[in-house]
């Protein structure tokens, strides 16, 4: 979602506007080198709303 902000739709306009976003093999090849440089969030902090279920992992993973 971008530029979401829930019980409001003034920018309807504007937010449809991505899907016309198109993406040469140059942009998608920088995508996949920096989310290559990235950690699996998942296995990190687990799904969404696990990292306050399981604070300690945060500390971990901030300490590396």
């Amino acid at each position: 979602m971008v530029g979401v902000r829930l019980g409001l739709s003034e920018h309807i306009k504007d937010c449809n506007a991505i899907f016309s976003l198109v993406l040469d093999e140059e942009d998608v090849n920088s995508i996949r080198e920096a989310a290559g440089k990235g950690k699996d969030l998942l296995k990190v902090i687990g799904d969404c709303g696990d990292e306050y279920r399981r604070a300690w992992v945060l500390i971990i993973a901030i300490s590396n």
